[in-house]
């Protein structure tokens, strides 16, 4: 696994496998965008989400619409979380993992360039956005968990991921790689994960 942090994304290509490069966006909001060739966008794979399967990635201004009942639920431990998918399932995987006081529409326009070139997946961490807000302790550990086990069972124990977070985002995708290159879970089927890219990320770390 390689690790990068990034203050812009230029890097970004090297950590994820794909012939596509990537640069800063002016888009509002924006934290990277895929600069991919016109050919490859011209395939505008659709999502398999009801809420996003009409969407259209083709347009260099492409920005997720808002979807205010949320893109899709899965559940854990109880709760529901919001979650996105957009792009080719034969293409790499890539989950965007926001910061405090975001959520998965913060890559809105992330999200249509990055699909023209990656199977590309964002969720609402659990007391953010859409998914619910439990009343209970919150800790790193718990959105940790999260992420390791949506890449478990929504994007699949037998791909490889690239997790990439920005601030809060960023610690839970290092803690996440981390874990998941290492023997404390074991006992469970943990995914692979190829890359972590830390975009300002929160936290302190040695």
């Amino acid at each position: 696994m390689r690790i990068a942090p990034l203050s812009t994304c230029a890097a970004m290509a090297s950590l994820v496998p794909s012939a596509g490069a990537f640069s800063m966006s002016n888009s509002p909001g924006a934290a990277f965008t895929s600069t991919s060739s016109a050919a490859a966008a011209s395939t505008a794979p659709v999502s398999r989400l009801p809420s996003l399967a009409n969407f259209d990635i083709t347009p260099p201004d492409a920005r997720l619409p808002w979807v205010p009942d949320g893109y899709a639920t899965w559940n854990w431990r109880g709760n529901d979380i919001n979650y996105l998918e957009m792009g080719d399932p034969t293409k790499p995987a890539l989950l965007l993992i926001h910061g405090f006081g975001a959520s998965a529409y913060h890559f809105r326009y992330n999200v249509p360039a990055l699909a023209r070139d990656y199977h590309v997946y964002a969720f609402d961490l659990l007391g953010f956005g859409l998914t619910d807000k439990p009343v209970q302790e919150y800790a790193a550990e718990v959105w940790k968990d999260q992420a390791l086990d949506f890449m478990r069972d929504v994007i699949g124990p037998d791909r490889s991921v690239t997790v990439a977070g920005n601030s809060l985002g960023g610690f839970t995708a290092l803690y996440a790689a981390s874990e998941a290159t290492s023997s404390l879970r074991a006992d469970e089927t943990v995914p692979d994960v190829k890359g972590c890219v830390l975009l300002n990320a929160a936290g302190r770390f040695r």
